[in-house]
């Protein structure tokens, strides 16, 4: 996507910062991890808010534990949005904000809608044997012929009672995640009609000037 910020790709790059503290009657200590490098070799750089806590000594837990460290360097809350956002946009932008702002389910399916099953990325799709039985089809076992077959055409029949059916997904949809949208596009003011491709590629050069600003703010090269 054109018009980004330039960025300069760096290997490793990024800081910690460490907080002591009692709860409960029991020692702990926290460290928060802030980076922005292709440490893991993507080809541009990432940002990444993660952190550990120690009790008593021993790991407790960590990862991404962004309410902890809000809670404990609220300096750091207005970056954890940023959280595995690249110089080339957040990650999976259009695909995953699209996602859960949708009624589809992963199969990009609503609810009840069908598709034939595809094989893989070919022209292949697939049937399986049915029968008829009061007038209703019903899925046909019969030793000796094939229950389900792969092909781009529907295989001849058995026998007029024996045939091959589409194999069909059938939709069970989903209900759209506002919240999970937001966050996936960086867009805390959106609303699910706000979601398109066009507008989410037209706004993301800002997005990312605003991303280059609070990445430098940090003391960290872009």
């Amino acid at each position: 996507m054109a018009n980004l910020p330039m960025s300069k790709k760096t290997k490793k790059q990024g800081f910690n910062k460490v907080k002591i503290y009692k709860e409960d009657g029991q020692d702990y200590k926290i460290t928060a991890n802030i980076r922005h490098d292709d440490n893991c070799g993507n080809g541009h750089n990432s940002f990444a808010i993660t952190g550990d806590i120690y009790r008593n000594g021993r790991y407790d837990v960590g990862g991404c534990i962004h309410d902890e460290i809000a809670k404990h360097f609220p300096e750091l809350k207005p970056f954890i949005k940023w959280h595995l956002c690249s110089t080339d946009g957040p990650m999976h932008y259009v695909a995953n904000t699209l996602y859960h702002a949708s009624d589809k389910d992963c199969w990009g399916l609503r609810k009840d809608e069908k598709r034939q099953v595809k094989i893989g990325a070919t022209d292949k799709l697939l049937w399986r044997l049915v029968t008829t039985v009061a007038g209703k089809q019903k899925h046909a076992s019969i030793e000796g012929v094939k229950e389900y077959i792969n092909s781009s055409k529907q295989p001849q029949p058995v026998s007029p009672q024996l045939y091959y059916a589409p194999d069909n997904h059938i939709g069970e949809g989903s209900e759209p995640d506002l919240k999970a949208a937001r966050s996936a596009a960086i867009w805390p003011e959106a609303n699910l009609e706000d979601f398109t491709e066009e507008n989410l590629i037209a706004r993301l050069p800002e997005l990312m000037e605003a991303f280059k600003e609070a990445v430098e703010s940090l003391g960290l090269e872009y």
